[in-house]
């Protein structure tokens, strides 16, 4: 039975890029993430118009996202998660334009990345954000071909619920206190690759969960609702 491994990209293999623009720039506006806010629609809106306030366009994003790295042990984590035995599918809500240089980082094909797009104007500023899917993450899960009674996710925020609800098994990854209050309990909080690896070798895959809650939720908001 094929194994697969959803996983979010900021907060889990990458450090928040929201947070070191905010620093790099100054501009404490932009330090504002999923892990704060549960609405990513309005969030983006927000971020868009704070970076056209301050004059930032997407070539100036790239250059400085260029100087981060990603998570101190993220490229081993994901290789030994292919030693046993898992498909890597990433599924963020960040951007194929801020992510290109992580994923050739951590050798991840760009086939195996479901995100978001950036649109730009001709002066280079984001106008507008260009959505892959419309509900959540839990849609990409849903639609993958093969069994996935042997699945896992991992996340770390509001964005991740309904993913992590729809997997056998989710992991919320170092979460912040807001996310903690909220989680299901359902979730296995924890704070190192190494604690999931170890999870994984100690728990023998069970049967899939239901996807009863995710499916009923359109978004992470509905789905904190009824928890």
């Amino acid at each position: 039975m094929n194994k697969v491994a959803f996983i979010d990209m900021e907060g889990v293999l990458v450090p928040e890029i929201w947070k070191f623009l905010a620093k790099r720039l100054d501009i404490s506006e932009l330090s504002i993430t999923t892990r704060e806010v549960e609405d990513y629609q309005k969030l983006m809106i927000y971020r868009i118009a704070v970076l056209e306030k301050h004059q930032i366009t997407l070539p100036k994003i790239q250059s400085i996202i260029g100087q981060l790295n990603p998570i101190e042990g993220a490229k081993e984590f994901l290789q030994a998660l292919k030693m046993k035995g898992f498909e890597i599918k990433i599924v963020s809500d960040c951007f194929h334009e801020l992510l290109e240089g992580f994923l050739q980082q951590l050798e991840v094909p760009v086939d195996t990345v479901y995100c978001h797009h950036l649109q730009v104007d001709s002066a280079g500023y984001i106008n507008k954000v260009l959505y892959s899917r419309q509900y959540g993450k839990h849609e990409i899960i849903e639609k993958y071909p093969l069994s996935l009674g042997n699945s896992i996710a991992i996340g770390d925020a509001f964005n991740d619920f309904t993913m992590l609800s729809a997997a056998t098994h989710g992991y919320l990854f170092s979460p912040s206190r807001e996310v903690v209050e909220k989680a299901l309990p359902i979730f296995n909080i924890v704070n190192s690759y190494q604690e999931i690896i170890d999870s994984i070798r100690a728990c023998p895959q069970s049967e899939r969960k239901s996807l009863k809650v995710a499916r009923s939720c359109q978004t992470a908001s509905q789905y904190l609702d009824i928890i």
